[in-house]
């Protein structure tokens, strides 16, 4: 249907900023006829151009409970992407405000979650990796491609050269090749929501038998710097999941149950991801504890960055949440402490960081966010088993941090204030070393710690964080200090850390009485 001339006038006039839903309160009655109608109609057009979309969601929950097309793309006439179409005013995009009408709670857990903030990966690192040091600067073709398709891009119409909409055939806004399609979990949207619920329940099925398993989870959590899916298959939880029947059976997973999907009740084989982070449980005393979709409610160390912190979960007095880290060992947040809020907001097509001092109304510890974990693993395991896995684990974490990354962390600082690295550092090869370092081999080390996954906690985790500790940073440090004239003054810092006892073997080789008996057990074991 092609649109009139001043219906795309209108359009023209519309901020883009403005903040409305796209499902309409009308368009969610399921039962109304106007709605039934559009829907029919939506469905018998779409059965000639898109045969297998249909099929999707003629097998999915929604349309066991009249919940088409029409429910979800619904839009008021004044959205900045809506346009008129076979009788109505639709949009293409569906975001987490339109599935709030009938998932509310969910939406806002999710929104609360540090999946809806994944987006902001525009101000990190990583995204200069991918923007600038890959890509031509007029395609940012491997952000793109990569990074913002698991953390969403900043979603945008296509504008012509004067600053005007660009529609399509059939009336509809176009969108910017660079933000679509993006199925990324912290999609900043037009309507000023964070996130896709499509990015863990697959359209037009929406199934929760999808977001159940742990391959769903692997389109992002999957890789050099966050192997969490690799780590799931090599740990026991991964091995007895993918042995296990997937239908309802004895001893199966029961993925496929339609709502409420309990662990210790529905099955009790295996966790999978969901189970572990997201899933309900049967406490001890029988009740059911309700699954949560905010990811971080049972994370109780932060992994990614150079040095893990842990996690305290604060809500400000005027309703604001934000996690906390606390280095180990210090005290978290308490009620009526002041914080610093950050957040970053959309200005335009970018986001801006804004900073604003709060008081804390409420804190769920690292201590709190650990026993909701806890609660979990007691459906299979014993209370002394946890704690020790968890001793266990704390230890690893500990290790990394005191031993590699914060030597390493303030060698970087001391360098970049004597002038020897300027601000990434990664025009130097030393830059790329401490990025690996902490972005890959130390992240592979606690995540594999944290799932019990030996091979990753050591081989692809502190044996390499050793290698490249020992043999490529610090004498990388060595040679840009000299090429600076700061020579002594780095030899002095790294001889001063050499002669710690964790790191003494550095100079000898090891202990000659324990090489002694390596030496005697390989020829024995090799005959070499």
């Amino acid at each position: 249907m092609k649109f009139s001339k001043l219906l795309v006038l209108v359009f023209m006039l519309f901020s883009f900023g403005t903040l409305l839903n796209g499902a309409t309160n009308s368009s969610v009655k399921v039962r109304h006829s106007d709605v039934e109608d559009k829907n029919e109609k939506c469905i018998t057009c779409h059965l000639k151009e898109n045969r297998a979309l249909v099929h999707q969601w003629e097998s999915s929950a929604h349309q066991a409970a009249n919940v088409g097309c029409y429910s979800c793309h619904a839009s008021d006439k004044d959205d900045p992407l809506a346009y008129y179409h076979e009788g109505a005013y639709i949009r293409t995009i569906v975001t987490p405000k339109d599935c709030a009408f009938c998932h509310e709670k969910e939406a806002k857990e999710m929104g609360e979650s540090h999946h809806a903030t994944a987006g902001q990966i525009m101000a990190s690192l990583d995204n200069m990796l991918a923007e600038v040091i890959a890509s031509f600067p007029d395609t940012k073709a491997d952000a793109v491609n990569g990074c913002w398709q698991c953390h969403g891009s900043i979603i945008k119409p296509a504008k012509d050269e004067t600053g005007n909409l660009i529609y399509n055939e059939v009336g509809a806004p176009k969108m910017d090749w660079t933000t679509w399609p993006n199925s990324g979990i912290g999609r900043i949207n037009h309507d000023g929501s964070r996130g896709t619920c499509n990015a863990c329940h697959s359209k037009h099925t929406f199934a929760a038998s999808i977001s159940r398993q742990p391959r769903n989870c692997g389109k992002c959590h999957l890789g050099p710097d966050h192997p969490q899916k690799e780590i799931y298959d090599e740990s026991k939880h991964g091995i007895a999941y993918y042995a296990a029947p997937k239908g309802d059976v004895v001893g199966g997973m029961n993925i496929h149950k339609q709502g409420k999907w309990v662990l210790g009740k529905d099955y009790s084989v295996a966790p999978t991801c969901a189970t572990c982070h997201m899933g309900a449980y049967r406490a001890s005393n029988g009740s059911v504890v309700k699954g949560t979709h905010n990811v971080g409610d049972r994370i109780s160390w932060i992994l990614r960055p150079p040095v893990s912190k842990k996690l305290n979960r604060v809500t400000f007095e005027d309703g604001t949440i934000q996690d906390i880290p606390t280095a180990n060992g210090a005290n978290p947040p308490r009620v009526g402490d002041k914080a610093m809020f950050k957040d970053y907001v959309r200005e335009g097509d970018k986001l801006k960081k804004i900073m604003k001092e709060k008081v804390i109304k409420s804190v769920i510890t690292w201590k709190d966010r650990r026993k909701n974990m806890m609660g979990v693993c007691k459906n299979c395991h014993s209370t002394s088993k946890i704690e020790n896995f968890y001793q266990q684990y704390d230890q690893l974490v500990d290790t990394y941090n005191r031993k590699f990354a914060i030597p390493g962390v303030k060698i970087i600082k001391e360098l970049k204030k004597d002038g020897v690295l300027q601000n990434s550092g990664l025009n130097t090869k030393l830059g790329f070393v401490w990025f690996e370092i902490w972005h890959h081999e130390g992240r592979r080390a606690r995540m594999g710690a944290s799932m019990m996954a030996p091979d990753y906690t050591h081989w692809h985790g502190m044996y390499e964080v050793s290698q490249y500790f020992y043999n490529e940073f610090l004498p990388e440090v060595l040679k840009l200090a000299e090429e600076k004239g700061l020579k002594d003054k780095y030899e002095k810092m790294i001889d001063e850390l050499i002669e710690k006892p964790e790191h003494k073997w550095y100079k000898t080789g090891g202990n000659p009485e324990r090489m002694k008996i390596i030496e005697e057990e390989r020829k024995a074991r090799y005959s070499q």
